[in-house]
């Protein structure tokens, strides 16, 4: 009995009914653990976060770490030096996870590129270390010493939280990086611009944390059709929960735009913009994005729509069909597939879609801007003309007081050198960082319900 009771004293329990010993090494997470010792005696920032979180999680896999260990590569990148999203406003972006999500929604790009390396949810998503953001964040705004996020940062260029997986999914209310990083974001006054499928955001915990003056939310919701969700987006919480939450956060001052995006096409290519298209052989129409959806949207008092059609690689069109048991391989044409290695709807297509959803949002008195990652710079300085906020695609300047810079004004070459997608030569350097065209209001004739879906829908 004696013997039974040591070994129990030299056990560390974890919930699951699973025990490792104390003596497994941690030099992981005693590099964060010591790494924050030194920042709570230096920096003005003094930080209440329980860093030993990542020596319970490192003891959680005891000698057989995962593959890229417990936590997730560098915090911060710039991105979008690729040659379809050049024109980014808000390219400098940061993770609080990374190496999966949770939602593990059918159609995301990011599961798809890191499925194929073997990267995704193995075992699951893992979270940064925060104590390097704070380091960051303590050496350019309270040191002179060299960074190479000086030039960035000390511009103010927004930070986008929310990329490749999401920061609020609800793994968060345990390991609370996500919440860490609100507190240092709050601190430094440094604006930020959330991406999120979750409903966690609009939670007391968090909501609290978040300041008004200082960011804006963007809630992805691709559909209202909840069966479909479950299907599509198996991790998400219902839109009806995110609409809830949408709300709540307009009630609380906060600047909101729904992200219809990836809005997935009814039809196929060519039902509005080809005049030889076959609408008594057309494939069955794929109910999952609407255009009611702004109904549903403005509804909530979210004061903005941000749209982008959709564009599937390989991997993903696969997962699509498998999980809602349809064909939508013939709703692209060959020739649009021919020109790119994914599965998009021709340009004339997108913009047919795009000024119907308009049309619903003057409607519905909501304002509208498209999102043109992944699609080229053609629809990035097309489709201008539908945007209410003629200055930001993401419509958050002049909504948000502290939005006064953007990745824009961060020069190509240091662009350049702070991206994994490397292109050498900007598709045109001219317009690489020109203002926004300035265009004159589009003029509705007669009411806001004059604009009838009988003209625009049929």
């Amino acid at each position: 009995m004696e013997r039974e009771d040591s070994q129990t004293e030299n056990l560390i329990k974890f919930p699951g009914n699973f025990e490792v010993p104390k003596t497994i090494p941690t030099p992981i997470s005693d590099k964060i653990i010591e790494n924050a010792a030194k920042l709570k005696i230096l920096s003005k920032y003094k930080s209440q976060y329980d860093f030993e979180i990542y020596r319970n999680l490192e003891l959680r896999f005891g000698l057989d770490q995962p593959r890229g260990s417990i936590i997730f590569g560098s915090p911060f990148k710039l991105v979008n030096s690729h040659t379809t999203c050049q024109q980014c406003l808000y390219a400098f972006e940061i993770d609080t996870y990374g190496r999966g999500c949770t939602h593990d929604c059918v159609y995301c790009y990011a599961k798809a590129e890191l499925t194929v390396h073997g990267w995704w949810n193995k075992p699951f998503p893992m979270p940064i270390d925060i104590s390097e953001v704070w380091k960051t964040f303590y050496t350019v705004f309270e040191t002179d010493k060299q960074s190479k996020w000086r030039e960035v940062m000390e511009k103010k260029v927004p930070l986008r939280i929310g990329s490749m997986s999401d920061s609020f999914m609800h793994m968060d209310k345990k390991y609370k990086v996500t919440q860490e990083l609100l507190r240092i974001l709050d601190y430094y006054k440094y604006p930020y611009i959330i991406f999120t499928r979750s409903d966690l955001v609009a939670h007391d915990d968090y909501i609290s944390l978040l300041n008004p003056d200082l960011c804006s939310v963007q809630m992805s919701i691709a559909s209202t059709n909840d069966d479909l969700n479950s299907l599509i987006e198996p991790g998400t919480p219902s839109a009806k929960r995110r609409l809830k939450a949408l709300e709540r956060l307009v009630k609380n001052g906060f600047w909101t735009t729904v992200r219809m995006n990836p809005f997935i096409p009814m039809y196929a290519d060519g039902y509005y913009t080809d005049p030889n298209f076959d609408k008594v052989n057309m494939p069955e129409p794929f109910h999952f994005s609407s255009y009611e959806m702004v109904d549903e949207i403005a509804k909530t008092g979210c004061q903005s729509i941000l749209t982008g059609v959709v564009r599937l690689s390989s991997f993903s069109i696969n997962q699509m069909e498998k999980a809602t048991g349809r064909e939508l391989r013939s709703f692209y044409k060959d020739e649009v597939k021919k020109s790119s290695r994914d599965f998009h709807y021709s340009d004339e297509e997108i913009r047919a879609y795009y000024e119907r959803i308009h049309a619903k949002c003057l409607q519905n008195n909501i304002e509208f801007t498209t999102c043109y990652i992944g699609n080229g710079d053609v629809q990035f300085w097309r489709d201008q003309d539908l945007w209410t906020n003629k200055s930001d695609c993401c419509n958050v300047k002049g909504k948000v007081e502290s939005f006064k810079s953007d990745s824009r004004q961060v020069s190509w070459d240091l662009r350049l050198k702070h991206s994994n997608n490397k292109c050498s030569v900007p598709n045109d350097l001219d317009s690489l960082h020109k203002p926004l065209v300035s265009f004159k209001p589009i003029e509705v004739i007669g009411t806001k319900a004059q604009v009838k879906e009988g003209f625009l829908f049929q």
